[in-house]
């Protein structure tokens, strides 16, 4: 590792979490669940990456206690407002997940007790009596 890796080091974080954010974005329209699921193991790549990443650049600031060059504050600048698109993003996710999941929650409790109300014997049904006139 040496001192100018540090450019190098951010400049892999970047693409990574391009990546990442594009996964991120892309999940919204995937209907597929094959295709989501193979979103979501992308992503799970994309982070193990970046946790190696985020390794090598703490490792980094512990050998050279320098502040960034501009290139690097540039690079850092931009990562953090990358950063903050990908949160935005999984929380919208997170939330249109909930919202489904709150949906088939409410969908298998309806069925739920219909089913109930069919098997309890002690609720009749209305029966239609066929009247003569």
């Amino acid at each position: 590792m040496t001192e100018s890796g540090l450019k190098d080091l951010l400049e892999k974080q970047q693409t990574l979490l391009m990546e990442l954010l594009d996964f991120s974005q892309r999940q919204f329209a995937e209907t597929d669940p094959v295709g989501l699921d193979n979103l979501l193991s992308q992503k799970d790549r994309c982070f193990e990456e970046l946790q190696k990443i985020d390794s090598l650049l703490e490792k980094w600031h512990e050998q050279y206690k320098r502040p960034l060059h501009e290139a690097e504050q540039k690079l850092d600048s931009i990562i953090q407002d990358l950063l903050e698109k990908i949160l935005l993003s999984e929380k919208d996710f997170e939330k249109i997940v909930g919202r489904e999941k709150n949906a088939v929650s409410l969908q298998i409790d309806q069925l739920s007790r219909q089913m109930q109300y069919r098997k309890e014997p002690g609720q009749q049904r209305h029966q239609i009596k066929n009247m003569k006139t």
